[in-house]
């Protein structure tokens, strides 16, 4: 994996931990998320979402960083459709 980085901040920025609430969330897709998972897990990462399969068809888990930003590790599994799982589309 990677190393890890941060930047400073600038004036009136907040990081979510900072801020109490989740400002946003980031999927990234790999091939092998399964030994992501474990190896994440090894390393003590603040697994939020255990890995499993979500009803619009991907394989994913979720983990939070030192600063609070929710980040989803993910791979396709099915091909859903969109009914199926209740996505509508919106008026417009």
């Amino acid at each position: 994996m990677p190393g890890l980085w941060s930047a400073k901040r600038g004036q009136g920025e907040s990081a979510p931990s900072q801020l109490g609430c989740l400002t946003q969330s980031l999927t990234v897709f790999v091939e092998g998320v399964e030994a992501h998972y474990r190896k994440a897990k090894v390393a003590g990462a603040n697994i939020v979402e255990e890995l499993h399969e979500t009803p619009y068809g991907e394989f994913q888990y979720g983990v939070e960083d030192f600063d609070g930003h929710h980040w989803l590790f993910a791979r396709h599994a099915r091909d859903v459709n969109p009914e199926d799982w209740g996505a509508k589309l919106a008026d417009g």
